[in-house]
């Protein structure tokens, strides 16, 4: 029985006539080309190709579930809809991986209860913690970690920020930013015996920066656990880009720059350097504004050069008044071009 429809990523060759769109798609001026909801058509599939799409978002039927099944499903269903973060080629390839490391982690009953505690006191949180969690996992996994690495980063970033919504009888006495969220999380995660002890250091250490400028005992380097620095990145960078519950501060290549702007000072250049090669900072499909005054679409990631996609390039008007054959521009070659 048929319960409801979840949105779905499809390779546009793979979308049939008559398919649900799960999202709406605009034109190079900001119009909504087709709602949400539209059954798709041959006319409409073809003229998406044209534009150099390749994969869209389908409404596809979520089946009957428990109660306890569909919350586990919900929890994953976020966390891989964060796999258009990744640049193509990697989406792909560790699709499967992902979401079974994520399930292994979810099965244990303390994760599931403060996933459950995140989501009740902030949605906002809940949906940033498994934001960085997948993010942590996918530069553990470009670093070449193996499952048990890689469960322990999954764990530690879904909790790095579970001060946040415990007690205030968790701050730390006679210590500077003892009432941080930051010395509350360790303190709380540090009475979950079942817990992975990673995950209270990470709760504690996640604001610290490598040469000793972070809060809040502004450690350097050398007493940082390695894994904290990856789940730090992925902390960075969400904030940076995705408030929530307000307007996104900075586009994706300008938060890269930022934080390439501070590395090495603050941030380790192995976990960063995994990071520029599995995310993509213009999402394929994305439209954008070009140098030069021209709009196109993103339609295919550089591998290692996140913010030079190859853009098919369409002069504004004429194309589609004229019939001009569209342009495709490799901005890793152009350097005379560059995104707005």
């Amino acid at each position: 029985m048929v319960v409801g429809l979840e949105t779905k990523y499809v390779r546009l060759k793979d979308v049939m006539p008559g398919s649900l769109l799960g999202e709406e798609i605009f034109s190079l001026d900001g119009q909504v080309l087709l709602k949400k909801g539209v059954s798709l058509t041959t006319v409409h599939l073809k003229r998406l190709k044209q534009f150099g799409i390749d994969t869209l978002p389908l409404l596809v039927p979520l089946s009957q579930q428990s109660a306890e099944e569909t919350v586990f499903c919900a929890h994953t269903r976020f966390y891989m809809s964060n796999q258009n973060l990744l640049v193509e080629e990697k989406s792909l390839i560790w699709n499967a991986k992902l979401k079974e490391i994520f399930t292994l982690v979810l099965q244990q009953t303390e994760m599931q209860d403060s996933l459950a505690l995140l989501n009740r006191k902030d949605e906002s949180l809940y949906q940033h913690s498994l934001t960085v969690a997948f993010l942590s996992t996918a530069i553990g996994m470009e670093n070449g970690l193996n499952e048990e690495p890689l469960k322990r980063v999954v764990r530690a970033a879904l909790l790095h920020d579970i001060g946040k919504v415990v007690s205030e009888n968790y701050n730390e006495e006679n210590e500077a930013l003892g009432n941080d969220h930051t010395w509350r999380g360790y303190n709380y995660l540090q009475t979950q015996r079942n817990l992975d002890p990673l995950a209270s250091i990470v709760a504690l250490s996640h604001h610290e920066s490598l040469d000793g400028s972070g809060y809040p005992r502004g450690i350097k380097a050398n007493f940082l656990h390695e894994l904290t620095q990856t789940i730090a990145i992925a902390n960075v960078f969400d904030r940076l880009t995705n408030q929530r519950k307000k307007k996104p501060l900075m586009s994706f290549a300008k938060a890269l720059e930022f934080m390439l702007a501070f590395a090495p000072k603050r941030y380790s250049s192995l976990c960063l350097s995994a990071f520029m090669m599995c995310v993509t900072f213009f999402p394929t499909g994305s439209q954008v504004r070009l140098s030069n005054g021209n709009y196109g679409v993103v339609v295919a990631q550089n591998k290692g050069l996140p913010h030079r996609p190859i853009v098919t390039m369409i002069p504004q008007g004429i194309a589609e008044r004229h019939g001009q054959a569209v342009k495709k521009v490799d901005l890793a070659k152009d350097y005379t071009l560059f995104i707005h």
